[in-house]
């Protein structure tokens, strides 16, 4: 019974349409944002780390907004929950506010990377505050700013952290 629904539920989301031409192939979407685009992008790999870091620093300089990386991963609850909220949520969006955030997936990344350019992933999340080049100042804050990944706990010291 259940192969016969499946095969239903197979036939029926294929619509065939015969005097329909076939629809041309659409390319992906690319996984890092245009280089015009400052709020938030992430990092290419095909691109060196310290490249990045200038390139779209220089970007948010222009825009008004205030470089930082953030070195993230998915297997991170903090950093998915980050990912989650921060566009959706009240209290991030503000924490968020007026900056230009270049997420770095650790694991996309080699060490001799973050080292090049002045970082380290000991601890995810964590985020590094950029100088008008991209290099880090030495200015960071982590998951251990805050409790639980809730809005209400990390909106708080991350606004802090940003409004610097």
């Amino acid at each position: 019974m259940r192969v016969l629904l499946l095969s239903l539920l197979l036939v029926a989301c294929k619509k065939s349409e015969p005097d329909q031409p076939p629809k041309p192939a659409v390319a992906s979407t690319p996984a890092v944002a245009p280089a015009a685009t400052t709020g938030w992008i992430e990092a290419d790999p095909a691109t060196p780390l310290v490249t990045t870091l200038a390139t779209q620093t220089e970007l948010a300089v222009k825009d008004g907004k205030k470089p930082h990386a953030y070195l993230h991963a998915s297997w991170c609850p903090p950093c998915v929950e980050i990912e989650k909220t921060r566009a959706t949520d009240p209290k991030m969006k503000a924490a968020f506010g007026g900056t230009h955030i270049i997420a770095i997936d650790v694991d996309r990344f080699g060490p001799q990377q973050f080292e090049a350019a002045g970082m380290k992933a000991v601890v995810l999340p964590i985020f590094y505050r950029l100088d008008d080049k991209g290099a880090p100042t030495g200015a960071t804050i982590d998951g251990g700013a805050w409790g639980d990944n809730t809005p209400d706990n990390m909106a708080p010291p991350l606004a802090a952290f940003f409004a610097k």
